[in-house]
């Protein structure tokens, strides 16, 4: 009996994409980066038409469930005062409520350095800005770290 001529090409493609789906210590894996290679070794032995295969990858890669909900920038004002600003993903699955959250999580963060106990949010703001082609919501905000309080045997003379 002679095995068909395509029968191995999809167990190979799979054995590609399983060796490839590697990442390193420390870094975030990047599964999403496998769904062209497996969309082509699917298309390629027959087993999805061309045109259900890139619409698949196309929303796949614009939603990417995997992908965390806000992008955050952090810059340093002073030694004891961050500006954090959030960034929502323009297509997104949930989160709305969430900017309030991220922010108060990396706050704690800042404030759990050594020679801080706690923080003062200065100043917050959320909108939206109507960015090409979603609009995307934003959120802003200023702390300040508090330091622990002088033991009080260090101010007596």
């Amino acid at each position: 009996m002679e095995l068909p001529r395509n029968f191995f090409r999809f167990p190979m493609a799979v054995a590609v994409v399983g060796l490839t789906g590697c990442s390193t210590i420390g870094e975030p894996p990047h599964d999403w980066l496998l769904m062209p290679v497996a969309a082509v070794a699917a298309v390629h032995s027959g087993y999805v038409k061309i045109p259900a295969a890139l619409a698949a990858v196309a929303v796949y890669a614009l939603v990417d469930p995997l992908a965390p909900n806000w992008a955050m920038q952090e810059s340093r004002l002073a030694e004891d005062r961050f500006r954090i600003v959030l960034r929502m993903k323009a297509l997104h699955a949930g989160g709305d409520g969430e900017a309030r959250q991220v922010f108060a999580r990396r706050a704690a963060q800042l404030a759990s350095q050594p020679g801080f106990e706690a923080y003062d949010i200065v100043s917050w703001e959320e909108g939206i800005e109507s960015t090409r082609p979603f609009a995307q919501r934003v959120a802003w905000g200023e702390i300040r770290l508090r330091r622990p309080p002088a033991p009080m045997a260090a101010l007596r003379p």
